[in-house]
């Protein structure tokens, strides 16, 4: 008769593991016993809140046991005195540590907003400072274009001045040729001139010998 409830917790253990995770509820400590039943030894004692494995679960004697795993040590505790949700002292303490981990990152997130809102100063006083420097590198772009741009009104003007005297050149060149062309004219005409003179005065050196000897001629006849 004794062999019966051995063979059937043998069975039992055979069975594939629930793997249900429960606490023990809210009392001071229970006990693991070796087997499903108060008479059976007790190899290890939990204390409240305790997260433990469930393998899996009978009735006994009219009362429900079930087969955990706590640590290294496997047993069997009433089923009434697990949860599958932790203590409510442990749902508190989660609870107010979750809520030091929002305030902290609410305090976090208003010390990343000051900074943004710094930077955003920062990289508004940043961006004014380089629309000045764009502004004066412009101006200053200008300049040398304007700059730059003297050399070559420069060489176009001493071209145009070449090419005026160049021009100028040939016209005096030109006035020169005329000029001593007008001299040449000049000295021919002059030459013309005095030729035509010297002509005239002979001839009428010439007319008026003859007149004197007309004269004469005429007086001694008279005689």
């Amino acid at each position: 008769m004794k062999k019966l409830p051995l063979i059937g917790l043998l069975l039992l253990c055979a069975l594939p593991a629930l793997a249900d995770t429960r606490y023990v509820v809210d009392e001071l400590s229970i006990t693991v016993r070796s087997g499903p039943s108060t008479k059976n030894q007790v190899v290890k004692i939990l204390r409240s809140g305790a997260k433990i494995n469930v393998l899996t679960e009978i009735e006994s004697n009219g009362r429900q046991y079930a087969q955990v795993e706590a640590g290294n040590t496997t047993g069997w505790v009433l089923t009434q005195y697990l949860s599958s949700e932790p203590i409510a002292k442990d749902r508190l303490q989660a609870a107010e540590k979750k809520l030091a981990n929002a305030l902290q990152q609410n305090a976090n997130l208003k010390t990343q907003l000051a900074t943004l809102k710094t930077d955003s100063e920062s990289a508004i006083k940043q961006r004014d400072k380089l629309n000045s420097n764009a502004q004066s590198l412009d101006a200053e772009l200008e300049k040398l274009k304007r700059i730059s741009a003297r050399p070559i009104q420069l060489e176009e003007n001493n071209k145009k001045l070449r090419t005026d005297l160049a021009s100028s050149n040939n016209q005096v060149k030109l006035l020169i040729q005329e000029n001593d062309s007008l001299k040449n004219r000049t000295q021919r005409d002059w030459f013309v001139v005095g030729a035509v003179v010297v002509l005239i005065s002979i001839i009428f050196g010439i007319l008026l010998t003859r007149i004197r000897w007309g004269k004469r001629s005429s007086w001694g006849n008279s005689f």
